[in-house]
């Protein structure tokens, strides 16, 4: 059990690097940690018990190699781990585990613009874990499938998926029994998942509040997610028609993912120059090229 333990604390430390550096700052260490300490005890000898609670963390490892490969743009091998984490988690008997993994799936899907792929992974993730599940990761799964129809455009299906999150997350209470992997989704991840899915339906004036809403409430731990977050933000004052506040917010977020080993963060800042565009010949924009220019 102390060997357990000790996955499950490595597992946060790397956690806390990927939100606050990127996936690509330690992911290669989490690679290494997985071939020479996590497979070594799962080709051990252990009781029931003690091999699904194994299973169970070397599935959460797995998952984060994942997601730090995603992170920086490695997709087909992202997809390779989190099939392997979906089997740990059967192994494990952890069916709620395997439908967090199959939310990450969808982000990723969300991502790549693969709306329908990302919509049905939700939907299986919401199968699996029921209408039991704590109100808190009911509220993840109706985020995660609202994202899925912004990419598609589906107004009135995005509509009802947020809808359906935010009232359930209203019921969520302080002593409920949350899993560790679920304790992150709070209001603040709440909103930053409708200021995505205001911009991507292009109603930029609900993004922009949704995306202040998220900052304000956002721990400072989660560098990352701000950053994406106060990109959002930028496009909807682009699409409000201000633009040296798009561009000023622009400058911040370059600045922030230059300090980081995250493609996401670098494709932000270009999916926000690629909306400037229309715009290049501002002084706004002029002087905001500058200033990137240098970093």
């Amino acid at each position: 059990m102390g060997d357990i333990a000790a996955l499950r604390s490595v597992g946060e430390l790397f956690r806390t690097i990927d939100h606050a550096y990127g996936g690509g700052h330690a992911r290669q260490a989490l690679v290494r940690y997985l071939e020479h300490e996590t497979e070594p005890m799962l080709r051990g000898t252990y009781g029931e018990t003690t091999g699904r609670r194994l299973f169970a963390a070397a599935a959460d490892l797995t998952r984060l190699a994942g997601w730090t490969s995603y992170d920086i743009a490695a997709h087909g091998l992202a997809q390779r781990y989190y099939v392997q984490a979906l089997r740990l988690a059967q192994a494990a008997g952890d069916r709620a585990y395997g439908s967090y993994v199959l939310v990450t799936m969808s982000r990723q899907a969300v991502y790549l613009g693969h709306g329908r792929e990302a919509v049905q992974l939700a939907r299986v993730a919401q199968q699996g874990v029921g209408s039991s599940a704590p109100p808190v990761v009911q509220a993840l799964l109706h985020a995660v499938e609202a994202r899925g129809h912004a990419v598609l455009g589906e107004v009135r299906a995005c509509s009802a998926s947020m809808a359906r999150a935010e009232r359930v997350l209203e019921t969520s209470r302080t002593g409920d029994d949350v899993p560790y992997w679920a304790r992150f989704f709070d209001e603040a991840e709440l909103a930053d998942d409708f200021a995505h899915c205001h911009r991507d339906l292009q109603q930029y004036r609900a993004a922009a509040q949704h995306a202040e809403r998220s900052l304000q409430l956002r721990a400072p731990a989660y560098a990352r997610s701000r950053l994406f977050c106060r990109s959002v933000l930028a496009s909807a004052r682009l699409g409000l028609g201000e633009l040296e506040q798009a561009c000023q917010l622009g400058v911040e977020t370059a600045g922030q993912a230059a300090e980081m080993r995250s493609v996401r963060a670098l494709e932000y800042v270009r999916d926000f120059e690629r909306r400037l565009e229309p715009y290049r010949d501002a002084a706004a924009v002029r002087a905001y090229r500058e200033k990137v220019a240098g970093l």
